[in-house]
Parts: structure tokens; C-alpha cells; sequence
């Protein structure tokens, strides 16, 4: 890598003690600056969490750039998420001129990349000045939920289609197609996302899992192949309480199981009250446990005490949580669509066809059966799995990324 490469971050939220978005950034900026110098352009939500690693932390090749809006600004962090997607399309003009003032400022012959990291929803494609090198990604948030599981949404199905019409519509808008064909280098997180960019013109897209794994979380070693499964055995579910991430898929195909399978449900959310409910309506009491909100390092004890994982997402970018189970040598149980039907390898786990809710339910059993009964094919899945999320770290995905930015900024041209 050239000593000569400078890499500019846009991301909305940075934090070091966050996870998601907040967490995302933060990951990328650290691990890109251990080789290379990283400036990063955020917005100050987080900005006493950042200083204050960095003061214990220091970090030479690392510089925040805080950035607010000039005069009025709809959003207000602490009243909730109101006004703030008016918000974010002020804050990225602020920005894309203010990386544009930098760049006229600083005069350097050094390469300059710019990578917008977050948001990175594909709805937003940002405004890059003309002639800089420039990278759109993780971007997700191009996949639908399939029509024939809407019984599941329940009333929240009116909204989920509505989101639909806007994501299928995205391709017939003459401004966001010409934004995503202004774009060099677009990273999409999963095939539906892909394919809805590649319809718009995108210039070139390439597949990219937007999570990592830190160092040192996870098994150090590869898991034990002399390991038994727990009796019964234990499968483990993770995710927030809301209709997309779909556990009554989970708790139906448990009824279906004819061998000893208890599964433990990490989480809360809204339909928390039903889905417990459910699980009682089925008759799976004893074979359902629901353990709340659960700490991230109770939450890492859960993983090395369960023998599986099962993610039921109907619709979701890529699932951080199915790559943290990995870590831990958890094969996994996912549906074959989306951002898991793209990232897991097929020898990682079994990934159950999403057709219609009665053959995705039998899928599902048949998966966990086969998971529970076949200790060979089960403790080779683990040992794919965790190979895996090793090659997902945080510091070997950086590498990659700066592999990229080296090949974009050979022949990029900066007109300023």
C-alpha cells in the first residue's frame, strides 16, 4: 500500500462504544488507520464517547472532522428520530462541501479516496464532487420481504409495502440513477441490493459483508470436533422483537421437530407479549426459552454454551448477529434469501429456500433436525462457520478495503 493514499470517511454517527452504524464507522476509521491516514466526517452525536477513547487511545492517524448544519436543522437527538432524514440529506451537502474545501486547502500530491460509509441505505446515494476517487458502501437496504409471508406482519404489513413500492420504485427516478451512475465504486452488502444497482446503471458494484468481527472476540482456536451437543439440544435465536426478523418461523417448525430441541430467544421488542403468547398457544412452554435483553457478554456466553444458531429475518441487509455466532464456531440455520443468503457459505450451515411460509416452515424443521441428529456434518459446519468469520475480522476486511482504495485511486483523475 502506498505510503501516499489518503482515505476521507463520510459516516453520520462514530462511536467506539456503539454498535451498528455508530459502531460500523468507528471500526472502519480505526483499522484503515493503522496504515494509512484516515479522516473521518461525522456529525457530533457521539463526539464526548470518541474523544474520550481517543484521549486514552491516541491515534495519530486519525482525525474527526465534526460537522453540523448552518442555521436550521429539523432533528434533535434527544426528542427521537423526527425530522432526521431531512436532516441527513442537509448534513451530507454540508459535508460533500466542506471535503471539497479540504481537498482545494490541502494541495497534497498524495491519492485521496473518499468513502461514504453510513448511512447506507440504497435510497440515499450521496452527491460525490466530480473527479474524486469515490467508494458508496456497505450499501444495503435493497431487499424486500417476500410477498407470500405478509400474514406474518400483521397490521404492520401496510407499512413493510409500502417500503416495498418505494425500493422497487428507486429505478424509475431520473435523479437517483444519475447519483449512482456518478458513482466510481459501489460495495452492496447483498444480491438484492446488487441487482437493484446494476438496474440503475451503477457503474461498478462489488459484494461486500458490511460487519467484522473484532479481534479477540470468538473462539481463538477452531472448535472442538469431540464436542457433543448439549440434550436437549440447544438452538439458539438473537434479534429484536419486531415483525421482519420473523421468530414464529423458528417457534412453528420447532412443533414439527421430532427429537429434543430447546430454543433459547435472546431479545426484546415490541412483539414481545405476542411471540411469547404464541409459544404458549403452541404448546412449546417447556421447550422455549425467553431470556430478554441480554447483555453483550452474557450474550457471549450464550454463544459458547448453544450447539446452533437459527436466524429467521425476512428481511434484513446481512445479519451481524448469524457472523458473531460463527465466531463462536456456531453452525448456523438461515433462510436462503437476502443478506444471508449471500455472505454464508453453503459448508458454514444450511440455508432453508424461502418459497412459501408451509415450505420455508418445513425447511426449517428438517434443518434443525439434521442439525441436532448429524454430529459429523453438524461439527463440520462449525468448523466452516468460524473459518469464516476469521477471514471477516475487522483488520483483515480493512486490508481488503485498502486493496480497493489502491486499485480506484491508480486511475482516478481529481478535477478541483
Amino acid at each position: 500500500m502506498p505510503m501516499g493514499l489518503r482515505v476521507i470517511l463520510v459516516g453520520h454517527a462514530i462511536s467506539p462504544r456503539r454498535g451498528s452504524e455508530p459502531g460500523n464507522t468507528w471500526n472502519w476509521a480505526w483499522e484503515l488507520s493503522q496504515h494509512v491516514s484516515v479522516e473521518v466526517f461525522a456529525f457530533p452525536e457521539y463526539r464526548r464517547e470518541v474523544e474520550e477513547h481517543l484521549a486514552e487511545n491516541p491515534n495519530p492517524r486519525l482525525k474527526i472532522r465534526w460537522v453540523t448544519l448552518r442555521g436550521f436543522d429539523p432533528w434533535r437527538p434527544e426528542k427521537g428520530e423526527r425530522g432526521i432524514r431531512l436532516h441527513y440529506l442537509l448534513w451530507l451537502r454540508e459535508v460533500y462541501n466542506a471535503i471539497r474545501e479540504s481537498m482545494l486547502e490541502s494541495r497534497t500530491k498524495d491519492s485521496v479516496v473518499v468513502h461514504h460509509v453510513s448511512w447506507n441505505t440504497v435510497s440515499a446515494p450521496p452527491r460525490v464532487p466530480q473527479g474524486l476517487a469515490a467508494v458508496w458502501g456497505l450499501v444495503g437496504v435493497g431487499q424486500v420481504a417476500p410477498w407470500a409471508f405478509r400474514r406474518l406482519f400483521g397490521r404492520a404489513w401496510l407499512g413493510e409495502a409500502v417500503r416495498t413500492f418505494r425500493v422497487k420504485a428507486l429505478p424509475f427516478l431520473p435523479g437517483w440513477r444519475r447519483r449512482v451512475a456518478s458513482i466510481p465504486l459501489i460495495l452492496s452488502t447483498n444480491r438484492d441490493t446488487e441487482a437493484l444497482l446494476r438496474k440503475a446503471g451503477a457503474r461498478s458494484v462489488l459484494p461486500f459483508l458490511d460487519c467484522g468481527i473484532p479481534k479477540g472476540f470468538g473462539l481463538s482456536e477452531p472448535p472442538d470436533p469431540k464436542r457433543e451437543a448439549g440434550s436437549p439440544f440447544r438452538l439458539l435465536w438473537a434479534g429484536r422483537f419486531e415483525p421482519r426478523k420473523a421468530l414464529p418461523l423458528a417457534l412453528r417448525a420447532l412443533t414439527r421437530v421430532q427429537v429434543p430441541v430447546e430454543l433459547w430467544v435472546a431479545g426484546e421488542g415490541p412483539r414481545r407479549d405476542d411471540w411469547q403468547a404464541e409459544a404458549h398457544r403452541l404448546g412449546l412452554g417447556d421447550r422455549v426459552r425467553f431470556l430478554g435483553r441480554v447483555p453483550l457478554g452474557q450474550m457471549q456466553e450464550l454463544f459458547r454454551q448453544a450447539d446452533a444458531f437459527i436466524f429467521t429475518s425476512l428481511r434484513d441487509s446481512s445479519g451481524s448477529v448469524v457472523l458473531e455466532a460463527m465466531a463462536f464456531g456456531l453452525p448456523v440455520i438461515v433462510p436462503d434469501h437476502q443478506g444471508v443468503g449471500t455472505f454464508v457459505p453453503n459448508e458454514a450451515g444450511i440455508k432453508v429456500p424461502v418459497i412459501t411460509p408451509e415450505a420455508t416452515l418445513e425447511g426449517f424443521a428438517r434443518a434443525i433436525e439434521r442439525m441436532a441428529l448429524d454430529r459429523e456434518a453438524r461439527n463440520r459446519m462449525a468448523l466452516a462457520a468460524w473459518r469464516f468469520a476469521q477471514q471477516e475480522r475487522w483488520d483483515r476486511g480493512a486490508e481488503r478495503m485498502l486493496g480497493i482504495y489502491e486499485e480506484l485511486s491508480r486511475d482516478a483523475h481529481r478535477d478541483f
